[in-house]
């Protein structure tokens, strides 16, 4: 830090506030006293007012009881109006037939394709055993196809494989 900024910070330490004087402290609470009312105003309205803030919550309450009954009227009558449905039958056999509701995906193809290879050097391990460094980097493909109507998925990753290849030199 700059030396005379901290001469400033050692000099404002030392500074103590002032004591304020009797005749601005008895001015300030003369004129607070001035505003403030002479009695207490109550904190809420009364309990037997219609329209105090107490009786919005039961008025809400009795609302929603009677928008749910409403509701639940509603839902009651149209199902009891939908014709039951009978699923398909299988003429051969008379075996009723379910139509399958999850589309069932199955895997047909994983691809990878390195797009590059580097050589990152040599390593050392335990001081004594050297090896070399190499990343290869890939793109992992996998596809799944519906076979009832053959919607396909893709999902593309990228892959990085680092391998530490043992380097051994021989003289001879």
């Amino acid at each position: 830090m700059d030396n005379s900024l901290q001469e400033l910070e050692d000099e404002l330490k030392t500074l103590q506030p002032r004591r304020a004087a009797p005749r601005w402290l008895s001015q300030v609470n003369r004129e607070l006293a001035a505003e403030l009312p002479a009695t207490p105003r109550p904190r809420f309205t009364s309990a037997t007012s219609l329209n105090s803030w107490k009786w919005l919550g039961w008025r809400t309450v009795r609302l929603a009881a009677a928008l749910a009954l409403v509701t639940i009227a509603g839902l009651v009558s149209f199902r009891q109006s939908q014709p039951a449905v009978t699923p398909p039958v299988l003429a051969a056999n008379n075996i009723p037939v379910q139509p399958a509701t999850v589309a069932s995906y199955q895997p047909v193809a994983a691809t990878n394709v390195l797009y590059d290879l580097q050589d990152e050097g040599v390593v050392q391990f335990d001081g004594a055993t050297s090896a070399r460094q190499v990343r290869a980097r890939y793109v992992d493909t996998y596809t799944w196809k519906n076979p009832r109507n053959n919607a396909s998925i893709k999902w593309t990753v990228p892959r990085d494989e680092i391998r530490v290849v043992p380097a051994s030199y021989n003289p001879n």
